[in-house]
């Protein structure tokens, strides 16, 4: 089974900004199962669950609220290779964007893009192919963009609207003044809301004979690179949209993809994938995330989760982290 993965560029860019408050990064690393010659290797990789581990990991430790803003202001132009370069060469800001949506998977595998438009506006949303991204990875890559978009135009560059689909911090005044514009929490989906004039803005740094060397290369890296099949997540999809107040049965997502219990699992086993294992690891992350970020009870969350009792879904959280929910959300607030 190929799994989603993603470059260590992000890792050391959050290695520089926890050095700062103290962080034993060595133990920081352990934690994620992630060791320092892959950390540090250019091309080094990791695994969706290492790099969600280190991201939750590298807040705790840390206890800054804003550890993603602060680790977007570490990366510079060239830290990401071939996507840095097709985002500042574009003909306009939409191009590259669009460049950024078509090329992620070069250096992470299970961030989505989809770019929705309207007359007035375009919408970039973000969402996963594998578990539920952690609240201070979506700041962070809104964060990236918004400082890009700034390096390639100017650095009054500023999103129509920034979604974020989590709650409001206790203070948001620093989300306030970095993005300079109007903000909404616990949004539906993450998504940069940019105006059609930003869009269709020239950039200065436009350059497409370059350009079209870049494309032609990035695309020939995309070719060659494995990514998971899209059927796992089209499953994992289901059973999260089923879990919010119901009991994700095989037979009951199964209906959902319209095909029978059996003919799902085959194409689940050739990937490699059990469902219980997969209804499992989803229940863990939603876990943890309603957990990190919302005000829900412990009980509203098992039943969310589609567990009867509390102490049944206490058992389960401890088996999946070695911790009680309870114990789990008093380290991560």
């Amino acid at each position: 089974m190929v799994e989603h993965r993603c470059t260590t560029v992000t890792v050391r860019m959050v290695l520089k900004t926890v050095e700062s408050t103290g962080v034993d990064t060595d133990e920081l690393l352990g934690l994620a199962g992630i060791d320092r010659q892959t950390a540090e290797h250019p091309d080094g990789e990791i695994t969706f669950g290492q790099m969600r581990d280190f991201w939750q990991n590298a807040f705790r430790l840390s206890a800054d609220p804003l550890l993603g803003m602060h680790t977007a202001q570490h990366v510079e132009i060239g830290d990401y290779k071939y996507l840095d370069y097709l985002i500042i060469h574009a003909a306009t800001v939409g191009d590259s964007i669009q460049n950024i949506c078509r090329y992620t998977a070069l250096i992470n595998t299970w961030i989505h893009w989809e770019i929705q438009e309207t007359d007035d506006d375009i919408s970039v949303c973000m969402t996963s192919k594998a578990g539920m991204i952690w609240p201070h990875a979506y700041e962070f890559v809104f964060s990236l963009v918004t400082k890009r978009m700034r390096q390639v135009t100017t650095e009054n560059w500023v999103p129509e609207r920034v979604c974020f689909p989590f709650p409001s911090p206790p203070d948001s005044q620093a989300h306030q003044d970095y993005f300079r514009t109007t903000l909404q929490y616990d949004a539906p989906v993450g998504k940069l809301v940019i105006s059609r004039e930003s869009w269709n803005e020239a950039l200065p740094s436009s350059d497409q004979q370059l350009m079209s060397v870049l494309d032609e290369h990035a695309r020939m890296l995309l070719a060659k690179r494995p990514l998971p099949d899209d059927f796992v997540d089209l499953v994992r999809k289901a059973i999260v949209r089923e879990l919010h107040g119901g009991q994700a049965l095989r037979k009951n997502i199964a209906e959902k993809l319209n095909m029978s219990p059996s003919t799902m699992q085959r194409r689940l086993d050739k990937q490699g994938v059990i469902y219980a294992d997969l209804a499992d690891e989803v229940r863990a992350d939603l876990a943890k995330t309603k957990l990190q970020g919302s005000d829900l009870s412990l009980p509203e969350i098992g039943l969310l989760l589609g567990f009867s009792e509390q102490s049944a879904f206490s058992r389960a959280f401890k088996r999946w982290t070695g911790k009680t929910p309870r114990e789990y959300r008093r380290e991560v607030l």
